[in-house]
């Protein structure tokens, strides 16, 4: 978020050299003196030199009390009591020690005494002071610069109030002509200059406490807080303005002490409507960084409470939606009311169903049977946190009304800023696709990403836990992630009596038929018929007997759920997991394919055109039959076929959330498959 300063630009041999009259150079207008020009200036001698440093916040505290009190004398003589005060013991108890360098300040009070008006002027005195501050940061310059003018005001008024029991104060008050001051104080100029909450002196005031909060967030890293160095880039361009001002701000002082010329009022407006920009850019820059600190703050607090120092539930789903203890309350979806988080997780295992609003019907269903099965013995408690778009359409809520119509578990209500995005995104991953994390009543997670388990073995998956899953994992894939997907009704019989069983899919219907009436003709063949015989079964009809690509679609999402799962538990090399799986997820747009099994266990994956390959040449393997089982025939001469037939694997990997492998085995050789990366931007716009 890079704010600009910046006015028109004007060539500086132009601006400082002209040879104007008296009365143009009054109109000459701040827009001359544009920010490009200004920073030229200052980066051709100066820089942010540290060699001399102050304590910042002690000479701010000594700075606004100096101004404070001084106005508050401004304001007795105002109202008529002379500018005698009667001070509270706490602010006689209340200073700060510092210890200026009173040499420095002396040469630029000197500086800032008694100059002639006009803005030329001001930036030929900031620039001699830039040079007398050299070995300061930049925030220092100008905290030396608004401390030497402030002990000027200051000890006009402090002068003022005791001249009228002390002689010296008297005799010194008459010297410096302060009663002059009281002759200005009804006017608008005066209380412009230096006496109201936006006057120029209190606007630089605040301009250096916005840059000392500044330096304070510059002890952290960078990437952590992104907005912070284009803010600390505007210090240097603040702190001349600062400068500027004040020197204009001690040109108007002396003016009235000598009752000599003014400064141009179209110059002072200029410079209060020019200090205001800086304490916006200032306001806005802060903002965000603080905004980013909470971020960084609330992530770091999560990661504790969340991996290491486990707290009660409530606490935890509370920061991680708001960032604070209090958050707004959660809907429930069966009574649809209005329930605080407290009230209905405390002491719960929460189940976090985190989704952008294109979450599918199929997910939605899974997690109604799922509701259904927790909701037996009241230990859990499901949580639709939905991703909304930040510029979101009115379609959005739509959406998001809709979808929360259908879930009977409780929403967090409809909002497009979640405070713990960041811990969501880089320590559970969150992607396009969902993303379900399963915690226990003190917000240990007992499952990463349990959507898998749900897409693989539904309702079994409960409790979503890794010994569960270490449980269901000792199944064969085949019998995890291929038999929904069929209507055979003699295939668990099958499993059981460990029959061969050929699956077979694809893409072309011509390579469907061309395999279903091969295989008739090897089950017609008497080498096969004396009890070799063997199954087939079609993956992706419905019950009707159609072709399904609906079913399809959730073959292959159930294929990759079982893959990542294998992959979270074992490992991120596909070897560790299983060649057979990531194999069968490579053919998903093939014409064909088949996976032989014996009885749930897998022997092999082909791709389809080496399968019609190998029951095309079955008189050349058949006689195998006669010392092997069909399974072990026919695998031994499929992979005489696949070394001589090579063709190279493609795995795209889906958006899916949580970890996913970055280091993938080839399925049909040793070596890892090549990886790249992808980088997308729709500029804001729906993706193409």
């Amino acid at each position: 978020m890079a704010t600009s300063l910046k006015t028109p630009i004007i060539a500086a041999s132009a601006l400082l050299h002209a040879k104007q009259s008296s009365t143009l150079k009054e109109e000459i207008s701040m827009k001359y003196y544009s920010d490009d020009l200004v920073t030229g200036h200052i980066y051709a001698k100066h820089r942010d030199d540290d060699t001399t440093r102050i304590d910042l916040p002690h000479y701010i505290s000594v700075i606004e009390s100096i101004l404070t009190l001084a106005d508050r004398i401004t304001d007795a003589v105002h109202r008529g009591s002379d500018g005698r005060l009667v001070y509270s013991d706490e602010s006689l108890a209340s200073s700060v020690a510092v210890e200026p360098p009173l040499c420095t300040l002396h040469h630029i009070t000197s500086e800032l005494s008694c100059k002639a008006p006009g803005i030329e002027k001001a930036h030929e005195i900031t620039l001699k002071i830039f040079e007398i501050l050299t070995n300061y940061p930049w925030e220092a310059k100008a905290a030396l610069s608004l401390i030497a003018f402030a002990t000027d005001y200051g000890d006009l008024w402090h002068l003022y109030q005791y001249s009228q029991t002390d002689p010296l104060a008297k005799s010194l008050a008459i010297i410096k002509r302060v009663a002059n001051l009281k002759k200005h104080l009804d006017s608008l100029r005066y209380r412009q200059v230096l006496l109201s909450p936006n006057s120029l002196i209190n606007s630089c005031l605040q301009a250096i406490k916005y840059m000392n909060q500044l330096r304070e967030f510059s002890k952290y890293d960078v990437k952590e807080l992104p907005e912070l160095p284009s803010a600390l880039r505007q210090i240097p361009l603040i702190t001349y303005w600062v400068i500027h001002t004040l020197v204009a701000s001690r040109i108007e002082l002396s003016s009235y002490l000598s009752e000599t010329e003014n400064q141009p009022q179209k110059y002072l407006n200029e410079l209060s409507e020019k200090m205001a920009i800086v304490l916006a850019v200032l306001e806005k820059h802060l903002d965000a960084i603080r905004e980013q600190y909470e971020e960084v703050d609330l992530y770091r607090w999560l990661v504790d409470h969340i991996e290491h120092y486990h707290t009660d539930i409530t606490l935890v789903i509370s920061k991680l939606l708001s960032g604070k203890i209090e958050t707004k309350p959660l809907i429930d979806g069966s009574t649809l009311r209005e329930v605080s988080i407290q009230e209905i997780l405390s002491g719960k295992n929460v189940v976090l169903v985190i989704s952008e609003l294109s979450i599918s019907n199929d997910d939605i269903i899974a997690l109604h049977q799922v509701y259904n099965e927790l909701k037996r013995d009241n230990k859990y408690e499901i949580v639709w946190i939905p991703i909304i778009p930040e510029k979101y359409l009115e379609e959005d809520r739509r959406r998001y009304e809709y979808l929360r119509s259908t879930m009977k578990w409780y929403s967090m209500q409809f909002t497009t800023r979640i405070a713990g995005m960041r811990y969501i995104e880089e320590k559970w991953q969150l992607r396009e696709d969902p993303l379900i994390v399963v915690l226990n009543s003190q917000s240990k997670v007992e499952f990463t990403n349990a959507i898998h388990l749900i897409r693989v073995w539904g309702t079994e998956a409960i409790p979503f836990t890794h010994n569960r899953t270490d449980f269901l994992l000792r199944k064969h894939w085949p019998e995890s992630t291929l038999v929904n997907f069929t209507h055979q009704p003699r295939l668990l019989s099958w499993f059981n009596q460990e029959r061969s069983i050929l699956f077979y899919g694809g893409k072309d219907p011509k390579w469907i038929q061309q395999f279903e009436e091969r295989t008739e003709i090897l089950k017609s063949d008497p080498l096969i018929i004396e009890g070799r015989s063997f199954e087939i079964v079609h993956i992706g009809k419905n019950s009707r007997g159609e072709e399904d690509p609906m079913l399809m679609a959730r073959f292959w999402t159930t294929q990759w759920a079982y893959f990542i799962i294998k992959s979270q538990i074992k490992g991120s090399s596909a070897t560790e997991t299983t060649e057979d799986i990531l194999r069968l997820i490579s053919y998903e747009n093939e014409n064909g394919w088949v996976v032989l099994t014996v009885g749930p266990t897998p022997l092999l994956v082909g791709r389809g055109f080496l399968i019609l390959r190998l029951l095309e040449d079955f008189p050349k393997w058949k006689q195998a039959l006669r010392l092997k089982g069909f399974p072990d025939a026919f695998r031994e001469y499929f992979n005489e076929l696949a070394a001589k037939n090579h063709q190279c694997d493609r795995v795209i990997l889906p958006g899916f959330s949580g970890w996913i492998p970055m280091i993938v085995n080839c399925p049909e050789c040793p070596r890892f498959m090549e990886t790249g990366i992808s980088f997308k931007c729709c500029h804001g716009g729906p993706l193409m």
